[in-house]
């Protein structure tokens, strides 16, 4: 059998020695990998899959190596520092501060200090919602690879009298160095090819007895629980069905848009036990009036802003297979959504179809 793991492995620039220290063994095991003197113990299929950000059939040989720029790389910090504010702007739309309480508070019923472990972190915007709602003597421990994040979040927790840490590590190289109460991770599961090895190192974190929370999406809930008025103006426009590119972006390992609901499927796998789902239940009203939830509209303004904007949009759903003609639909759709949106008459209404599911080591 001819792996591709040398091919791979050349055409992100790596070393032997890098690769290896990202898999845990010696540069003398992948030089034997790469020569056919040996090869790698099926465990670690998975994990080279994940490092190089392609399918196991093509780590293994049976798919050819496919060259296409235009796939985000979530595994890369320099991916999420650029994409900083949007990623604000997403987490402030989604999220239900009510419904949440709700949750730490009559459902979850935390009557001791937790200590918190919170993957990929980024500017520790969940240590930011849990603490104020936990047991005085709480603490947070944030993971995160950007160190523009952690500087952010640094900034933040700074200005607050809770107890905090933040470690700069890759998540799959991070070995515990102690177990915890509550580990959790926030729009995560879903970037990564493997969330099988993901949630087993989330689970090893875990004291006997902790919980494992996490909270990410399903698009087509969120899809079909979307509104607005500019449906039923004169020539309105439907949102169109976006799954076509969410599909193909599964299929090419980018990222898997109905993570939320499958995520009790995977605790289990990994042994978890008592595992439960929730979904946020606030049906969000935006008009106008309304400043806090202006949000929306900055959404559409940042995929569509401009002439310049309009065709980074394009290139990005012809990047995901679909037609120039479909992708022009899509842009038209953020372009007259941005427009109507910048009218005191609009109004939207919006499903987020975040899941929150939890389970107990």
């Amino acid at each position: 059998m001819k792996l591709f793991i040398k091919e791979l492995r050349e055409q992100q620039n790596m070393t032997q020695k890098e690769l290896a220290d990202k898999l845990q063994v010696s540069f003398q095991t992948v030089s034997k990998w790469e020569n056919g003197v040996n090869l790698p113990d099926i465990t670690h299929i998975p994990k080279l899959a994940e490092i190089f950000d392609v399918s196991t059939d093509v780590v293994l040989g049976l798919e050819p190596i496919e060259k296409n720029a235009g796939l985000r790389k979530f595994d890369s910090a320099q991916y999420w520092n650029n994409s900083r504010e949007l990623t604000k702007i997403w987490k402030q739309l989604y999220w239900n501060d009510d419904y949440f309480e709700f949750l730490v508070k009559n459902v979850w019923k935390w009557n001791n200090p937790v200590e918190i472990l919170d993957f990929g972190c980024g500017y520790g915007y969940l240590g930011m919602k849990f603490l104020p709602l936990l047991p005085r003597g709480s603490s947070y421990t944030g993971l995160e690879l950007d160190e523009g994040q952690i500087a952010e979040a640094k900034g933040y927790f700074a200005q607050t009298p809770y107890s905090h840490k933040f470690i700069k590590e890759n998540i799959y190289d991070y070995i515990p160095d102690k177990k915890y109460d509550l580990v959790v991770g926030l729009f995560l599961v879903s970037y990564f090819q493997s969330p099988e090895i993901l949630i087993e190192k989330m689970r090893q974190s875990l004291k006997p007895g902790g919980m494992l929370l996490l909270i990410d999406a399903n698009y087509l809930v969120e899809q079909s629980g979307y509104f607005s008025g500019l449906e039923k103006e004169e020539n309105g426009v439907k949102c169109p069905d976006f799954a076509p590119v969410w599909e193909y972006e599964m299929a090419h390992h980018e990222r898997d848009y109905r993570m939320g609901t499958k995520l009790p499927y995977l605790l289990k796998k990994i042994g978890l036990k008592g595992i439960q789902a929730r979904i946020s239940d606030m049906v969000q009203i935006y008009e106008p009036q309304d400043k806090d939830k202006k949000n929306l509209n900055d959404i559409f303004r940042y995929v569509y802003e401009n002439e310049e904007t309009y065709l980074r949009g394009t290139n990005y759903f012809t990047d995901r297979g679909v037609s120039y003609q479909k992708a022009s639909e899509y842009m038209d759709y953020y372009k007259r959504s941005k427009e109507y949106f910048d009218l005191d008459s609009s109004i939207a209404v919006k499903t987020s179809g975040i899941y929150f599911v939890y389970g107990y080591n």
